[in-house]
């Protein structure tokens, strides 16, 4: 990889550039729930750990902090500790930490008596993915220690990426996230857009959130912070204490470390590491937007993906995507964020043409 290291990766999907870019890849089992623990640990008990500086994790854990630990006893982890992914992900912990910082949040409500108003939302403790949060209306909703409730904002989602270490912070750069919405999946995720416009208040803002932040849980490692921003405010959504997809959407200058290295550097270092203010980052903005399945469909070995498209299927062999699965993600670049976004819009309709292409084969050689 541009960092410089070999890599086993263990993934979900097991794309076909994952697969060109590892040295051994594993297909770990998951569910709505995460993961499939004795699946998992089994992928990690075949590796010889002595070869490897350590586990470097993203997605996918959140709700299992104690599958993280038990991770840890087989190799060293290279990102936040699993109790510091437990505090973080705990609604009450992390809120009642954002009320006494003076950081603007949400209304959130963890209690099942809780007085809920008319309209809101409610979330999954732990999910990822936007598919767990769904509207609610006339204060209809149970709450119990799965789930939690909070007010709706009405405001562009944005999240901002920095390095940890201890007290300190180095910004990498503001995001726009976008949704990919469905009638059942509202808030379903659908992208980002790299080093977006923002205000010099609400860059601030931003900021000093991740810095305290950083503070209160003593983060480590990359780090993605979400917001929303509604008439000026950045009201703080979560943290996602671990790799984020927006690591994908930056690269760094000649000469600097790559964003991979810098994080592994920073879980590894002596107490007399320093971070600088700041990650120096290529220019241009980079947008990438999340290609669902609308349909089960089935992709052929050979199918042509365009040189903008990653995280496609296998090309090993013909792939079945059920409805509502991932098929891929599309990419475009440009000086700026409208730009970036203008052109991801025009692929992604490319793609989606091209996709309907290949159902309406399925269609035309169905013998019903």
């Amino acid at each position: 990889m541009q960092a410089g290291f070999k890599v086993t990766a263990i993934d979900g999907f097991a794309d076909s550039q994952t697969q060109a870019m590892a040295s051994l890849t594993a297909v770990a089992p998951f569910d709505h729930d995460g993961f499939q623990v004795k699946a998992l640990l089994a992928i990690i008990d075949t590796l010889d750990t002595s070869r490897y500086i350590g586990f470097v994790y993203g997605s996918g854990f959140e709700a299992q902090p104690a599958l993280l630990a038990e991770i840890a006893k087989r190799i060293p982890l290279l990102g936040n500790l699993p109790a510091t992914l437990a505090s973080v992900k705990s609604p009450p912990v992390f809120f009642s930490a954002c009320a006494r910082l003076g950081l603007a949040h949400p209304q959130t409500w963890t209690q099942a008596n809780a007085s809920l108003p008319l309209d809101g939302l409610v979330k999954a403790v732990g999910a990822s993915g936007g598919s767990h949060v769904q509207p609610y209306s006339n204060a209809k909703v149970t709450l119990d220690k799965q789930c939690y409730a909070q007010q709706k904002l009405h405001g562009l989602p944005v999240s901002v990426l920095f390095l940890a270490y201890g007290q300190q912070t180095a910004l990498v750069g503001f995001n726009e996230l976008m949704l990919a919405p469905t009638e059942a999946l509202p808030y379903r995720y659908g992208g980002a857009i790299s080093q977006i416009d923002l205000t010099e208040s609400e860059q601030d803002q931003l900021l000093k959130a991740a810095q305290q932040l950083t503070a209160e849980f003593s983060l480590l490692g990359l780090n993605s912070l979400d917001a929303v921003l509604q008439d000026g405010v950045a009201y703080v959504l979560e943290v996602n204490p671990r790799l984020s997809a927006s690591v994908g959407l930056y690269e760094t200058v000649d000469g600097e470390l790559n964003l991979l290295a810098m994080h592994v550097a920073a879980c590894t270092q002596s107490q007399a590491y320093a971070l600088p203010s700041s990650v120096a980052v290529k220019s241009g903005s980079v947008a990438q937007a999340v290609i669902y399945s609308a349909l089960p469909l089935s992709i052929p070995a050979n199918f042509a993906w365009p040189d903008w498209v990653q995280d496609c299927p296998s090309p090993q062999s013909s792939t079945q995507m059920l409805a509502g699965q991932p098929i891929c993600t599309v990419l475009a670049t440009a000086d700026k964020a409208d730009a970036a976004k203008h052109l991801l819009a025009i692929r992604v309709k490319m793609l989606n043409n091209l996709l309907a292409n290949r159902l309406k084969e399925d269609e035309d050689a169905s013998p019903f």
